[in-house]
């Protein structure tokens, strides 16, 4: 394999804004830098080889705690449909004064509305920033309703059945406020609240949608994971206020015990157990479009039906005279979107899953919704679940090889705080390793399957720390795995795009208090988007001193005029790569560096820098970094 060449030549030898991340620096001096060692590099081939997937740059979505709701999605209140009578004790996020009643007569298509009496209030704790605010919410009755935010406040005549009242404020201060309903005159009954800054995108936070253009990210996976086999596409479309509120079922399932459901809810937001379907099939899309990255929709096989994925093919893909073609039409989108990529089922083989069986039960279920989808539209592109590690794929390959076009694994790298970081890199690129030499083995065996690819479109550390240096090293690593096997990896998705700072999660980006912002891992991620090229070329550094470790790939353009160098070094030394610079020019040079393996960013704090140098002069790459160079040939 190419890495055991590589690896015998190595024994022979601040809270920045996402979008202002890897700020351009200054040529550094032309004299020769200072160096704990001294390497040279070999290009041994710069010819083109194996074509790279642009689709290894990708990421994914997953309706799970701190990644959709209050992060992506721009909703300020909590439980705005009132999935819970509003009051409940230890379910219902609203407090309550006076005479509140749960109204099962409701605006959105189940829950309830919180009726209130002359004198009777509902409040609830909310984040606000200095910005300008727009707010709304449907009320029928008679009465008078008075809305307060913070230092706002408004009087609102409420006559009839249910209509929508909006009103808009801005807030000359930051922190946390209170927004409080109350009936000051008659009666009246509230539903489907909401207050979301002005600026919102069709919903969502502009400040992580810019972040997460500027991360580059190729391709989304959505919406899940383990989510997607609880989730019914139908119950997130249309008007967003008349849409039910539903369980969470992979993360949240009803036990019938409502004690169970109180001590769950105390350890998690609101939105981490309770999806409002506010962000569904049409607003993924939109998020798609203005962040410019390919939609990959993954459909349900645990709960859902087959049935179900046809008709999302039809809703997504569909002319506007079809069924659903027409449903999508009617809610605002005419034209097809026209998805490429898709995902039948998520980890199908685990026990854990929604639905899970038998392989020998689960490949007919495979062909089914692979078929039926492919009725509708014969030029998708199927991902099956995988695990290579086990009989799965192998019953995969045999049984549906003409319904698949990518084979799916995941991987979630274990490793140890008492690692060092070139251990912690092995964590992750044996087990890909394996993976792909196992794959190349089913390939060979099975014909039929030669042409399936592999998607690891769930990769990512452990989730018990913020991303850490060592994380961004070990990313970087397989990344370069993935551009030596192009021939075989055609699709990678990190996990996760975007997560709150508070969630203790592999995120590529954080986001904290009304800002959004690069992980380390983050700015590995953008760096290989943006500059590695478009094929895989060869290169040896050789390494003398062989405790270093360094993990490299080397690309070439298609005209064969730029290549990019990207070396990951976990070690403690500063090392300068030798080469012909006057047939090997340095035109850009990105540098990701740590102040120690565990070095994190937060908001106000990078303990992870990334910097690009234009036209550079020889320097050595740092102590814990990754370092990419853009070389012009000539």
């Amino acid at each position: 394999m190419k890495r055991l060449t590589k690896c015998l030549a190595a024994a022979v030898g601040a809270g920045v804004l996402a979008f202002a991340a890897c700020a351009p620096q200054a040529p550094p001096p032309a004299e020769k830098p200072e160096s704990d060692l001294e390497y040279d590099v070999a290009f041994l081939s710069l010819e083109k080889s194996d074509e790279i997937s642009p689709l290894i740059y990708g990421e994914f979505l997953e309706h799970i705690p701190g990644c959709v709701y209050g992060v992506i999605w721009a909703e300020l209140i909590e439980d705005r449909k009132f999935y819970y009578r509003p009051g409940e004790e230890g379910l219902s996020p609203w407090r309550t004064e006076g005479s509140v009643a749960a109204d099962e007569e409701c605006y959105s298509e189940n829950g309830y509305a919180a009726s209130l009496s002359e004198g009777a209030a509902i409040s609830q704790t909310l984040s606000l920033g200095k910005e300008e605010y727009d707010g709304y919410f449907y009320a029928k009755g008679e009465g008078t309703l008075r809305v307060q935010v913070g230092d706002y406040s408004a009087d609102v005549a409420v006559s009839g059945g249910f209509a929508k009242y909006t009103y808009a404020f801005s807030s000359a201060s930051e922190g946390e406020a209170e927004v409080r309903f109350s009936c000051t005159q008659g009666s009246v009954a509230l539903d489907s609240l909401s207050l979301m800054p002005a600026d919102n995108y069709m919903g969502m936070r502009r400040d992580t949608l810019d972040a997460m253009k500027s991360l580059k990210g190729t391709i989304y996976r959505w919406p899940g994971g383990n989510f997607v086999s609880g989730y019914l596409w139908k119950d997130g479309i249309g008007n967003r206020d008349m849409r039910p509120s539903r369980r969470n079922l992979a993360w949240f399932p009803d036990t019938g015990d409502i004690q169970d459901d109180i001590d769950r809810l105390e350890t998690a937001g609101f939105y981490d157990r309770i999806d409002p379907n506010d962000m569904g099939t049409d607003e993924f899309l939109a998020m798609c479009e203005y962040i410019g990255t390919i939609p990959y929709m993954a459909v349900n096989t645990g709960s859902g039906s087959v049935q179900d994925a046809a008709d999302l093919v039809e809703y997504c893909n569909g002319p506007a005279y079809t069924d659903y073609g027409a449903l999508r039409a009617a809610n605002g989108h005419e034209e097809p979107y026209n998805i490429r990529y898709w995902c039948v089922g998520n980890e199908m083989q685990g026990d854990w899953q929604i639905g899970h069986t038998s392989v020998s039960e689960y490949v007919n279920i495979h062909n089914a919704f692979s078929e039926a989808m492919k009725r509708i539209d014969g030029d998708i592109f199927i991902t099956g679940c995988g695990d290579n590690c086990t009989g799965w794929t192998e019953q995969m390959f045999r049984n549906c090889a003409d319904n698949l076009d990518y084979i799916g694994e995941h991987l979630y790298a274990q490793s140890d705080d008492s690692y060092e970081p070139s251990l912690h890199i092995l964590a992750m690129t044996n087990n890909l390793d394996m993976r792909i030499a196992n794959h190349r083995k089913l390939i060979a065996e099975i014909p039929a399957a030669a042409h399936v690819k592999i998607a690891f479109d769930e990769f990512a550390y452990q989730w018990e720390t913020q991303s850490e240096m060592r994380d961004a090293l070990g990313i970087a690593a397989a990344l370069n795995l993935f551009i030596e096997n192009a021939d075989v990896v055609g699709m990678a998705n990190y996990s996760d795009a975007v997560f709150a700072e508070s969630k203790s999660a592999p995120g590529a980006l954080y986001s904290a208090g009304g800002e959004t912002y690069f992980s380390p891992i983050g700015y590995v991620l953008k760096a290989y988007a943006e500059h590695m090229q478009a094929y895989s070329a060869e290169a040896v550094i050789k390494q003398t001193d062989k405790t270093t470790a360094l993990d490299y790939a080397l690309t070439v353009s298609s005209d064969g005029k730029r290549a990019t160098l990207a070396v990951v070094n976990p070690s403690s030394k500063s090392i300068l790569l030798n080469w012909d610079g006057e047939k090997y020019r340095t035109v850009r040079r990105v540098d990701i560096v740590g102040e120690s393996a565990t070095s994190v960013n937060t908001q106000g704090k990078e303990g992870v820098s990334c910097t690009v140098t234009e036209n550079a002069a020889p320097a050595a790459i740092r102590p814990m970094s990754v370092t990419l160079f853009v070389l012009e040939m000539g």
